[in-house]
Order: structure tokens, then sequence, then C-alpha cells
């Protein structure tokens, strides 16, 4: 046969199979195709962290804590960058595709890894979707368990982390979202319109949740982009902030700390858009946009 008769034949088997799958619902095809859309331009973006050491700064914040929860994987540089330095690591993510490439790093990389995965999508109309999220029962041994799940709504996820032995701290750094989150029923848009309120929303939650698995001592870390804490006005802003969010727990906000950050301007990064918060001067213009850092705050479970 030759090169050409087998590329056709090739051709027509893929076309076949393709008219053979049934297609997904609306919504659902959307959210599979933000999700993919997602993780290749934060691929892009996280190997500009790569490049400028942020992964391995941002581990470094978590020495002696070794069993950490970690809140989102990305493509796996966070999370490979904790394991090298000794941690287990049990993390959360809602989105499969990122679970996908965080396996594979981690398991090129020589450590054990186990996926479970727990989403059933169903399809409510064409604009919205629901997750449902099975059990997590008994879970294998290994250096880094992925959990498919939601940091903002899953309390069945919940439930099963407050059953684990207590962690040494919880990471919850540089989250980011798809396109498609808002169609998902478990977020309101109406109070969460913005990456920024949904980033919030988030964090308020982990807050919580941190406060309820931590061991006495333990830490979370939240690692974010924003204005350089150059002065200790700055610097007291980022703190009351955070302070404002570990109110409703037990947790003591207690360090903040800063590294050089310089947005990707690679083909296909995410642009990381200055979303304005109450407290922004209204004659605020691109080129008076404050200098922006990655911002980690440290709060101790007592």
């Amino acid at each position: 046969m030759s090169i050409n008769s087998k590329k056709r034949r090739d051709s027509k088997k893929a076309k076949a199979k393709r008219s053979s799958t049934p297609l997904l619902p609306p919504a659902l095809y959307q959210l599979n195709r933000f999700r993919k859309d997602y993780i290749k331009s934060w691929g892009v973006n996280s190997k500009g962290h790569l490049d400028q050491g942020h992964y391995g700064w941002m581990a470094e914040r978590l020495v002696g804590y070794p069993r950490t929860l970690e809140i989102g994987c990305g493509v796996g540089h966070s999370t490979l960058a904790l394991l090298k330095q000794g941690h287990t690591v049990v993390c959360i993510e809602e989105n499969p595709h990122c679970i996908a490439a965080t396996q594979r790093l981690v398991s090129e990389s020589g450590y054990s890894v186990a996926v479970i995965a727990r989403e059933t999508p169903k399809s409510l109309d064409d604009n919205a979707y629901r997750l449902i999220y099975k059990d997590i029962g008994s879970v294998p041994q290994a250096d880094c368990l992925l959990i498919e799940g939601d940091a903002l709504n899953d309390p069945k996820l919940e439930a099963w982390l407050e059953q684990q032995p207590k962690f040494d701290s919880v990471a919850c750094w540089l989250l980011g979202t798809h396109d498609a989150r808002g169609h998902n029923i478990a977020v309101d848009l109406a109070s969460m319109p913005t990456p920024r309120e949904h980033r919030i929303f988030v964090q308020n939650n982990v807050y919580e949740v941190a406060d309820r698995v931590l061991r006495s001592g333990g830490i979370l870390t939240v690692i974010d982009r924003a204005e350089t804490p150059s002065n200790e006005a700055l610097v007291t802003k980022v703190m009351d902030h955070h302070r404002e969010q570990a109110s409703v727990t037990s947790l003591v906000v207690k360090t903040v700390d800063h590294t050089p950050h310089v947005e990707s301007e690679a083909q296909g990064a995410m642009r990381m858009l200055f979303t304005p918060g109450e407290d922004t001067p209204p004659d605020l213009t691109a080129e008076t946009l404050p200098d922006f850092s990655l911002c980690s705050t440290t709060s101790v479970k007592p």
C-alpha cells in the first residue's frame, strides 16, 4: 500500500469515528473547549513563571511543612516543586486536563501519583451545567494524589479532607479559571462577575477549609499577583485584606513576602489584566499602573 493510500484510509477511519461519536450538549462542549483553552494558555504563562524561578520560590514558603494540600495544580510545575522539596501532596483541581498534564509531569519526574476521577458533567440547558462529584472513599498511597474537585463548592470533598490526618500546610497559589466557569450553576455570577471576585471567593473558602484541616502550628500560604508591597503602608494593606478573609477562622495572618514578576509576552500567553478594586484611584491610567510582584501571605493555625 502506498503512503498516499494509507493516508486516505486513515483519514476515512478518523472521519467515520468522528461521525459515530455522540455530540456533546452545547454547555458541555463549551466546558471541554474552554478547559482545553485554559491549559494551553496557562502552559505558556507557567513556563514564564518557571523561567523566573517562581515555583522554587513558592515552595520555599513551605519548608518544614511537608504534608501539603494544594489548591489547583495548573500544568504541574508547582506540584513538582513541592515534591522535589520532599513534600507529599494532595491536590484539588477542577480541570481534568490540568490533572492529566500534572500526572504526566510528576510521573516523568520519577514520583508516584494517583488520580481520583470524580466528576460527571450534566447539561442543564445550552448555557448551564452542573458538575456532580461522587464520594472519594479510600485512596492509594502515592507521593502525589490528584483529586477532581471544586475548591469553591464541593461538600463531599471537604468532608473527606476533614477525615484525613491533619495537614502541615495548605498552598493556594496563582488561582485561575477557564471561561466556562461562570456557566457552572455552583458559581454565583452576580457575586463573582470577574476573575478577581472569583479568586477572592475561592480564597475565602480556602481560609475556612484550611482552618478545619490544618494541624496546630500549620500554615496557609496564599500567593497572587498584586501591587508590589514596597513600603509599610502597602504591606499593611495586603495584611488587612487577608485579615478580613481570615476573620471568620482561627488563622492568624503573620507575614507578607514578594518576588519580582515579569508578565509573559510569549505568543498564546494569558494577559494578566488589572481589575480595579474599591480603593483604586479613579484617575488611574495605563501609564500609572502600579508595579506588580508575586505576593505571598502566610497565616498560621494556632
